[in-house]
């Protein structure tokens, strides 16, 4: 939840996510087989995979949104 009351919600972050992925949210507990499927061992991971769904990047843990936009854009 973290993540989702600081980094999610600047707009620099929503407009650049917005214009350059399709953004998926899958929770622990309730998406157990999508954590499995990504070898997924902690929270919050943030995986980018490209268009047949193969991990092109691996991001771990908490993240302000200058630094989650500066990964975002190294992709």
């Amino acid at each position: 939840m973290r993540m989702e009351t600081g980094a999610f919600l600047k707009d620099e972050v929503i407009e650049y996510i917005n214009s350059n992925y399709i953004a998926m949210k899958y929770e622990s507990g309730k998406d157990g087989e999508q954590f499995m499927r990504f070898n997924v061992r902690g929270t919050p991971t943030f995986l980018v995979l490209d268009a047949e769904g193969n991990e092109q990047h691996r991001m771990l843990g908490f993240m302000g949104h200058e630094e989650l936009l500066k990964q975002l854009q190294r992709v």
